[in-house]
């Protein structure tokens, strides 16, 4: 069995994750793999997205990579949900910016959310079930 050496270790948003995942399941994964595969799938956003954005966030707020990726993966719809990402590391202006950035980077990714004959027909249901209140 062949040891690696690890190269390089940094942080990577669910975007890349999936890519790079996409591209070894042509020569076979595991079954960790495959679950984080599916996983990063059903999360992530578009792998070149989400290094614009993250180029974005490091330079703009002199965020960390790590806070940046964990920004981006955690999609932020509120300036609360940034705060329990940054901490104090900016100020509520800054976040209201980078909130209001970040929202319109999102709005140029659309990502397709897959649906099911099942999801259509639990939503007819569940309609109907508030006719009856």
């Amino acid at each position: 069995m062949m040891v690696r050496k690890i190269l390089e270790e940094k942080p990577i948003p669910l975007g890349q994750v999936h890519e790079l995942l996409k591209i070894r399941e042509e020569t076979g994964i595991n079954y960790v793999q495959r679950v984080t595969a599916q996983h990063a799938e059903k999360l992530s956003r578009e792998a070149a997205y989400s290094e614009k954005i993250l180029q974005s966030l490091q330079k703009e707020f002199d965020l960390p990579r790590i806070l940046a990726v964990q920004i981006v993966n955690m999609n932020p719809k509120t300036p609360v949900d940034v705060r329990a990402v940054t901490g104090t590391k900016l100020s509520d202006d800054q976040i209201e910016q980078l909130l209001e950035q970040y929202l319109e980077y999102a709005a140029e990714v659309t990502i397709p959310t897959p649906t099911t004959e099942a999801d259509e027909d639990s939503e007819d249901k569940l309609e109907e079930g508030f006719e009856d209140l």
